[in-house]
């Protein structure tokens, strides 16, 4: 229902947040990339409940994803800092290279 708790009490702050953001793995960037769709060209900003592991701490966290390529290449970019990556992903949506960070092998 787009609600988040933690211990049992409610998180308002992440209300009507549908996509986590998992430091730990670049799958969580595959959910926003498949839901959204986009063409060649095109930008979403979503926010997400960004999980900093491995000290759990659960914040909103402003993102916008663009099409650079479509099925191949989106830019990420962070809407609360300067951080982004460019991704390439496979035909299926699946993220399979995050600069700096994760490489399928």
């Amino acid at each position: 229902d787009g609600r988040w708790t933690r211990d049992g009490l409610p998180m308002p702050e992440l209300d009507g947040i549908f996509d986590p953001d998992l430091t730990v793995t670049p799958f969580t960037n595959t959910l926003p990339i498949r839901r959204l769709q986009l063409s060649a060209g095109q930008s979403a900003e979503i926010t997400t409940a960004f999980i900093d592991f491995p000290v759990l701490s659960v914040v909103a966290n402003p993102q916008r994803y663009t099409c650079l390529e479509e099925g191949r290449r989106y830019l990420y970019e962070s809407r609360a800092s300067d951080f982004k990556r460019e991704l390439e992903i496979d035909r299926h949506g699946l993220v399979v290279d995050y600069p700096d960070f994760w490489r399928r092998g």
